[in-house]
């Protein structure tokens, strides 16, 4: 897990990462201690006010939250976004470190 083994980098940028998962609770610990993440995973069990809210609810038709990035400043306003076109495709951390230098300097 990438952001995983470069989130030093990101606490050094004085930048905070939440995950937000749409599955339900059942796999929630196993993912946990599968991927140790240093950071917050916010579990909301199938509730989909979030994604909603982000404007990445059910894009393809297929009722699922599309994978997204979005950097949000300590200001509350989006600074950066990225959305994925499936499932499987994610932003490299490599990038989002790039983008938080962008934001924060």
């Amino acid at each position: 897990m990438q952001l995983r083994d470069q989130y030093e980098q990101i606490e050094a940028l004085h930048a905070e990462v939440i995950a937000v998962s749409t599955d339900d609770l059942t796999g929630a610990e196993h993912a946990v201690k599968q991927f140790g993440a240093p950071f917050h995973i916010a579990y909301t069990s199938g509730d989909s006010a979030v994604p909603r809210k982000y404007g990445v609810f059910n894009l393809h038709g297929d009722g699922l939250a599309s994978t997204s990035t979005f950097i949000v400043g300590k200001d509350g306003q989006l600074k950066w976004s990225f959305i994925g076109k499936r499932y499987s495709e994610h932003v490299a951390a490599a990038t989002i470190i790039e983008q938080l230098k962008a934001v924060t300097n």
